[in-house]
C-alpha cells in the first residue's frame, strides 16, 4: 500500500501538469472544456465549475481533458452556434499548439523541479582527494591524498563534481591534453600547482556504450583509519581503528599515516566496540620497534560465503590483499576496478598476506551472466563472495559552491540534457534490438521506483518525479495516432494540404494506434509481473 501511494501521488502530479497544459491553452484558444479528469473510469469526486467539470477518477494511471467537438464522431455534431467554442472549429495550427501544450508542460515542469532539487545541492562533497590512487596520473605528478584541489586550468574548484574531466575531449591520437592542477597541501596547507597529462581511460554508461575519458585517477570517498600490521607492533591488532595520536584526533587513514611519520607516545583505538588506550614506552619494553610499519586495513577480509567463488579458489577470512597480477592494490574499489576489467578466461594471480606470510592464489577468471531486472541487459560479474573489512560510510567534507546564482539552471540543463538523450537512445536501441525490450516498464515500476526515491529522501522523489515527466513529454510527442504525436501530425498534414482528413482515415489510423497503445501496455504490465513476482517469491 506504501508503494502504491507514492506511485499514484507522482503519477497524479505529472498527469496532472499534462493535462493542465491542454486545458489553459485550449481556454487561452477560446475551446470550450468539458471534463478536466485525473485517472480514468468511474469518478470518485466531480465539481462542475463554470462549464468545465472536474474529476478525480478511479483508474490511476492517466487522466484526460475532454473538449467540445473533439473526438472525430462529434465534429459534425456541434452546433451551428458553437462551433467557434469547438476544438474541430479551430485552425489546424491552434489544434496543434493545444495538444503539444501537454508534453511541452511535462518538460517545463521537469525543468523547474530540476531547479528546486538544485537549492538542495548548493553544499556538495568538497574537492578533497581522499585517495588518490597510485597508478594515477595525479599521483605520477605529485599529488598526494587529502589535498584539496582549488583550481583546474584556472577555473575556481570547490566541490567534487568541479573536478570531473569526463567532458575534457580526448584527441584523435587518444590521448589528453596538458593541465594546470591548483593544490591546496594536506598538511601545509601551502597552494602548489601541478602541470601533467592525464590518463584515458573508459566508462561503461546504463545503456552499454563505453566512453573514453581523460582521469586524473583520484577518489573522492575516503578511508578510515584501520590498520593491518605488516610487522607486530605489541599493543595493536590487525583491524583496529585509530581514534587519535598522541590525544591529536584523526578520522582518514592518511591522517593517520602522517603522524606516524614522527615518534608517538600513546594511541587511542577502537577494538570490538570499545575504545582502548595504548602506550608506547621504549625505556620499559626495549625491545619494542622504533617504526609502525602498517598498510590500510580495509583490504582484510571479512566474511567468505559459503559455496562463493573466493571460497573455491581458496581465500580465507583474515586474509589481506595486496596486489592482483602484481599491481598493487591499496582500497577495495581498486581491487573491484581491476577485478571488473577481467575477461573470461584471463589467468589471475592474487597476492596476499596470510598469518605473516605472503602466498599468491592463481586462477582462471569466470563468470555468471545474470540479466539486470530493471535493464533487461546482460551483465557478467564474478559471484565474489568474500567482504572486506572497510566501513563505506565515512562521512565526506562538505563545501558550498562558487556559483550558487547560476548553478541551478546550469544543473537542471544538465540533467534535461542526460535524460532526453538516454530516453531516445533507449528507444532506438530497443527497435533496433541492441537494448532488451523487457527494460520497459509499467505502473508496477513506476510505483517501485517511486517508493524508492521517497525512502532516499525529498529530493531524489522530486528528481525522478521530474524524470517521469521529461519521458511522459517524450513519448506523447512520438508520431503514433492516439498520442499527441500522432495528433501533430495529422493537424500539420491538414495545414499542409489545405483541409481536413476525412473522418474514416482518422479513425482507422485512431484505431490502429489504439491497439498499438494497448498492446504496449500489456507488454509494460507483462514485464512488471516477470520483474517484481520472483523479486516476492525470493523474499518469502
Amino acid at each position: 500500500m506504501y508503494m502504491y501511494l507514492f506511485g499514484i501521488l507522482l503519477l497524479g502530479i505529472v498527469v496532472l501538469v499534462h493535462e493542465f497544459g491542454h486545458f489553459i491553452v485550449a481556454r487561452l484558444c477560446g475551446v470550450r472544456v468539458e471534463i478536466f479528469s485525473i485517472g480514468f473510469g468511474r469518478a470518485l469526486f466531480n465539481k462542475k465549475i463554470g462549464e468545465t467539470e472536474y474529476r478525480i477518477s478511479l483508474v490511476p494511471l492517466g487522466g484526460y481533458v475532454k473538449m467540445l467537438g473533439e473526438s472525430t464522431s462529434e465534429e459534425s455534431d456541434v452546433a451551428e452556434n458553437e462551433i467557434q467554442f469547438s476544438f474541430s472549429g479551430k485552425k489546424w495550427w491552434q489544434k496543434v499548439l493545444i495538444v503539444c501544450a501537454g508534453p511541452l508542460f511535462n518538460i517545463i515542469f521537469a525543468f523547474f523541479v530540476f531547479i528546486f532539487v538544485a537549492f538542495f545541492m548548493f553544499s556538495a562533497p568538497a574537492s578533497v582527494l581522499e585517495f588518490v590512487s597510485p597508478d594515477g596520473a595525479a599521483y605520477a605528478a605529485g599529488i598526494s591524498d587529502g589535498d584539496r584541489i582549488v583550481e583546474i586550468n584556472g577555473k575556481p574548484v570547490s566541490v567534487w563534481e568541479e573536478i570531473s574531466l569526463s567532458s575534457m575531449p580526448v584527441s584523435e591520437e587518444g590521448t589528453c591534453g596538458e593541465i594546470s592542477v591548483k593544490v591546496e597541501k594536506a598538511f601545509t596547507k601551502e597552494l602548489k600547482t601541478y602541470n601533467f597529462h592525464p590518463k584515458t581511460g573508459s566508462f561503461t554508461d546504463p545503456l552499454g556504450d563505453t566512453h573514453t575519458r581523460c582521469e586524473l585517477g583520484v577518489v573522492r570517498f575516503p578511508r578510515e583509519p584501520k590498520i593491518f600490521l605488516l610487522d607486530d607492533f605489541p599493543g595493536l591488532e590487525n583491524g583496529d581503528v585509530v581514534v587519535s595520536v598522541d590525544g591529536q584526533n584523526v578520522s582518514r587513514y592518511y591522517e593517520l599515516a602522517e603522524k606516524i611519520k614522527k615518534p608517538f607516545k600513546n594511541m587511542t583505538v577502537m577494538r570490538g566496540g570499545k575504545e582502548i588506550s595504548v602506550s608506547f614506552d621504549e625505556k620499559s619494553d626495549g625491545n619494542r620497534p622504533k617504526k609502525l610499519n602498517i598498510a590500510y586495513g580495509g583490504l582484510m577480509i571479512s566474511s567468505v560465503q559459503e559455496k562463493s567463488y573466493s571460497e573455491k579458489i581458496g581465500i580465507k577470512k583474515g586474509d589481506f590483499i595486496t596486489a592482483v597480477n602484481d599491481a598493487g592494490v591499496t582500497a577495495p574499489f581498486q581491487f573491484y576496478t581491476v577485478m571488473g576489467k577481467l575477461r573470461e578466461g584471463d589467468g589471475v594471480k592474487l597476492s596476499l598476506i596470510r598469518d605473516k606470510e605472503l602466498k599468491t592464489i592463481e586462477f582462471t577468471a569466470s563468470f555468471d551472466e545474470k540479466e539486470d531486472e530493471m535493464t533487461g541487459l546482460n551483465s557478467k560479474r564474478i559471484n565474489w563472495g568474500a567482504s572486506f573489512d572497510y566501513d563505506p560510510d565515512i562521512p565526506e567534507v562538505y563545501a558550498r559552491r562558487n556559483n550558487p546564482a547560476v548553478f541551478p539552471v546550469k544543473y537542471a540543463a544538465k540533467e534535461m540534457k542526460e535524460i532526453v538523450v538516454t530516453t531516445f537512445k533507449g528507444f532506438a536501441y530497443m527497435i533496433s534490438g541492441r537494448l532488451s525490450t523487457k527494460g520497459l516498464g509499467g505502473p508496477i515500476m513506476i510505483f517501485d521506483i517511486s517508493k524508492r526515491a521517497a525512502e532516499a529522501g525529498f529530493k531524489y522523489f522530486l528528481a525522478i518525479m521530474a524524470m517521469i515527466s521529461i519521458n511522459l513529454g517524450i513519448i506523447n510527442l512520438f508520431p503514433v495516432p492516439v498520442l499527441d504525436g500522432g495528433y501533430i501530425v495529422m493537424y500539420g498534414i491538414e495545414g499542409l494540404i489545405g483541409r481536413a482528413i476525412p473522418s474514416k482515415i482518422k479513425e482507422r489510423a485512431l484505431m490502429v494506434g489504439f491497439a498499438l497503445l494497448i498492446a504496449l501496455m500489456i507488454f509494460a504490465i507483462f514485464n512488471d509481473f516477470s520483474r517484481y513476482i520472483p523479486m516476492f517469491f525470493n523474499h518469502s
